[in-house]
């Protein structure tokens, strides 16, 4: 009995040539990569839009003083747009795609990258306020840089619990946007940019990778342009998801050529911060600054790109080692 099967199977074998091995052979990975970039995509649109939806009035209701109202708006974002993309590339991992070595970019990264990811937000954020100079957009943003902090000046020793709420709820912020930008980092640029990249081309993938990011991040932009209170912002919709195209473009070459998601997770959060995107996101005018995630931070972003795809430095988009199972 065992020696027919052998036989028929080596009938088969005669019949079908190299080629046709190799075909059936690649044909489930090929099938499997694409299944874990759409479950990835499902898990992720949906686990951040349901929250969004849910906390549209929390998002936009909170009105108190800098310290207390970054601190809320900081745990608002790690809870509607932190943890999802780690949780869904685990998932996704775990159960969709078969075992295997996998590139997600948790390692050390040389220290000039950490320099340049610490560094280049703030230059952009600088560039994108000249350019909002130079295009007469200024005007656009009015709004204070932050609400006032109350102060006491007739009793100092009173002002002191204050001034120290503000600067441990100055620091959880720091700690809520940095876990969140580390989750955001390792499924984005660990997980999908490397599959993505692998599926569709270098080129093609940095780019794409950047417009599901961007898309992302619309509802709840969408939800509060229409919240009761919240203020007019010229990042709503569109304009934002070609600024996350950009701008994720920029991460995903600092993740390829660093070779690690460490870089990007701290140029994540530098201009997180700095822009005031929780702050953004809840409605409320943070001023100039937050003119890096309007046009006025499309030509810097876009001049970037251009000397990347030109330069030298375009030799480091291509796959990580071990980047797919």
């Amino acid at each position: 009995m065992l020696r027919a099967w052998g036989i028929g199977f080596t009938a088969l074998d005669d019949r079908l040539d190299p080629g046709t091995i190799r075909r059936m052979a690649s044909a489930t990975p090929q099938v499997s990569a694409w299944r874990g970039l759409a479950v990835y995509l499902v898990l992720t649109f949906a686990l951040a839009w349901l929250p969004a939806f849910l906390l549209r009035d929390v998002l936009s209701g909170v009105t108190r003083g800098f310290s207390h109202q970054l601190l809320a708006a900081s745990l608002l974002y790690a809870v509607t747009m932190g943890w999802q993309p780690l949780a869904a590339s685990w998932v996704v991992r775990r159960w969709v795609e078969p075992p295997g070595p996998g590139d997600s970019g948790l390692h050390p990264a040389r220290f000039s990258y950490n320099v340049l990811a610490t560094f280049a937000p703030l230059v952009l954020a600088g560039a994108a306020l000249l350019s909002a100079w130079g295009l007469h957009e200024l005007r656009r943003y009015t709004g204070p840089l932050e609400l006032p902090i109350p102060r006491a000046p007739h009793a100092p020793v009173r002002s002191l619990p204050a001034a120290l709420v503000m600067t441990l709820a100055f620091f959880a912020s720091l700690l809520l946007i940095w876990l969140q930008a580390l989750a955001e980092e390792v499924g984005w640029r660990g997980y999908f940019l490397t599959r993505l990249m692998r599926q569709l081309g270098p080129w093609e993938g940095l780019l794409l990778h950047g417009l599901f990011w961007g898309l992302w991040y619309a509802p709840p932009l969408l939800l509060m342009a229409d919240a009761p209170g919240s203020a007019p912002l010229p990042l709503h919709g569109v304009p934002f998801v070609l600024t996350c195209t950009l701008l994720g473009a920029l991460l995903g070459w600092l993740r390829l050529a660093s070779h690690s998601v460490i870089p990007t997770t701290i140029a994540n959060a530098v201009l997180t911060l700095s822009a005031g995107l929780p702050l953004l996101l809840q409605g409320v005018e943070v001023g100039p600054r937050g003119a890096a995630y309007g046009p006025p931070g499309w030509l810097p972003m876009g001049l970037v790109l251009a000397a990347i795809a030109l330069g030298r430095c375009r030799h480091a988009v291509k796959l990580p080692e071990h980047s797919t199972p």
